[in-house]
């Protein structure tokens, strides 16, 4: 009768993870134990549901003064900001949703080191036009990507918001999240990752553990005009950032863009034209900090080749492990 009920029991199992709910896995006595928790690969969130394996995209956020507010920013995972020519940063933001986001603006071109982070999350890369070397990259490691300049058919996705045109044309380019889906079907990009990916990161609830020094405020400083800086708010346990004098806002809501993770890594850069455009080496190894809950520790950074994750630890070689939530990377 104990192994009837057994295979009784563990059949309902099997039926019940083949409708998507928690799946739970017997003990030696056939008892069930408990629930399987699930987390978001790219913040680490706990969720209701194991998450689908599908690729993120990755979208070139305008972030010169007349291009505040960005819009749909808060939906993000990760937000990097690096340097542009012209003393300017531009910043690129992870969405591992965007279907379900009303707008997002404004989309500024492509860099051959912004392609490098999107490709680091096997991402759907968004942009509107770029440099000849970024489109050459594209094309040498075959990115799936949508553009609003260069590319006709996706005039169904992208639009101009005109009221932002008076400091150029180039502030207004918005983009329909709903709109993405039927042109990810239409070039039959692939969906899901492949087996063999690694996002390298890692979650804990205690992070903050692993810092040695108080950093109740932080500031990234790219030149002598771009700065971000970060204040902490203990009662959320999120930092919140300022530039160009203001806080830094997502338009759709109105409020502070909130961080739990702050990565400030540093990298080789150098100018290579008389634009001054830039090249920045993201293959490698590198150092910086690492800021969350009020603290911070020197960290280390590697990345073995274009197609690869990056990969964080301690000064001693211990991996480092993120606060859940979302992350800003400052360049």
């Amino acid at each position: 009768m104990k192994r009837i009920l057994a295979c009784l029991l563990a059949a309902a199992l099997l039926i019940c993870a083949g409708c998507g709910t928690k799946s739970e896995k017997p003990d030696v006595n056939g008892a069930p134990s408990k629930a399987e928790t699930y987390y978001a690969p790219l913040t680490g969130e706990q969720l209701s549901a194991k998450p689908e394996n599908t690729r993120p995209f990755a979208v070139m956020i305008n972030n010169i003064v007349y291009a505040q507010p960005q819009v749909g920013i808060s939906n993000a995972d990760i937000i990097y900001e690096i340097p542009a020519e012209g003393g300017i940063t531009r910043m690129m933001a992870i969405f591992s949703h965007l279907y379900d986001i009303e707008s997002v603006v404004s989309i500024r071109s492509l860099r051959p080191y912004y392609l490098s982070v999107a490709l680091s999350y096997d991402a759907i890369v968004i942009h509107a036009g770029g440099s000849e070397q970024a489109y050459s990259d594209v094309k040498t490691y075959n990115a799936d990507h949508l553009d609003g300049v260069r590319d006709g058919n996706t005039s169904s996705m992208f639009y101009r918001d005109k009221s932002r045109g008076q400091h150029g044309s180039e502030h207004t380019l918005f983009f329909h999240g709903a709109n993405v889906q039927p042109l990810v079907e239409k070039y039959q990009f692939r969906t899901e990752h492949n087996s063999s990916y690694e996002t390298g990161l890692s979650f804990a609830d205690n992070a903050a553990q692993q810092c040695t020094a108080d950093a109740a405020t932080a500031q990234v400083t790219f030149n002598t005009s771009k700065s971000t800086s970060f204040t902490y708010h203990a009662d959320t346990g999120k930092y919140t950032a300022v530039q160009y004098k203001g806080d830094y806002k997502d338009g759709a809501t109105g409020e502070p863009v909130p961080f739990s993770n702050l990565l400030i890594l540093s990298a080789d850069m150098k100018t290579v034209d008389s634009y001054g455009r830039l090249a920045v080496d993201l293959i490698g190894s590198g150092t910086g900090y690492f800021v969350t809950g009020g603290k911070y520790v020197p960290i280390k950074w590697a990345r073995s080749d274009i197609n690869s994750c990056f990969t964080y630890t301690l000064e001693d070689g211990t991996a480092l492990n993120l606060s859940r939530g979302t992350t800003y990377v400052g360049v």
